[in-house]
């Protein structure tokens, strides 16, 4: 209810502040009056409906097949806040029957990107991999590598 009377409160004083001032009609001053309200519509819409890619985010969350480690899991967990949970397993360099050395990793998602915390693994503290959609939707990784999907719950 807050964040709905700051917007309105936004709004109102935004549109209300140049009403006060006399100005020649001009189509200068029509078309910059309408921006004003764009920009305060705009301001308003991120205060009640939060960040824009909060609301557009992939789903990331299912099993995938590593082409680098074949056999092994990949499994990501998305939850309601964008935070990521990634667990799997390394083998050398597969998981003969699926059995490996298991990890667990974290990341966030924002939009079509997952940004996961590798460090624990010994790589990057935030690799940056890219939903792919399409015939083999997945995540692509800077090195190439992709991780498609498999299924998901």
């Amino acid at each position: 209810m807050n964040r709905l009377l700051s917007a309105i409160l936004l709004l109102f004083v935004l549109l209300s502040a140049s009403a006060w001032v006399a100005k020649p009609v001009l189509v200068e001053n029509i078309l910059r009056g309408a921006a004003s309200v764009g920009f305060a519509a705009s301001i308003a819409s991120v205060v009640l409906l939060g960040a824009p890619n909060a609301a557009t985010a992939i789903d990331f969350t299912g099993s995938y097949a590593d082409p680098n480690h074949p056999g092994c899991p990949r499994l990501i967990s998305v939850e309601n806040d964008n935070k990521a949970l990634i667990s799997g397993a390394d083998g050398n360099p597969g998981c003969p029957g699926g059995v490996g050395r298991p990890w667990k990793l974290v990341g966030k998602v924002d939009g079509d990107k997952i940004f996961v915390d590798f460090s624990p693994k010994g790589g990057p503290k935030d690799l940056t991999g890219v939903w792919e959609a399409g015939k083999n939707p997945g995540v692509r990784f800077p090195d190439g590598n992709k991780w498609t999907l498999q299924a998901k719950p």
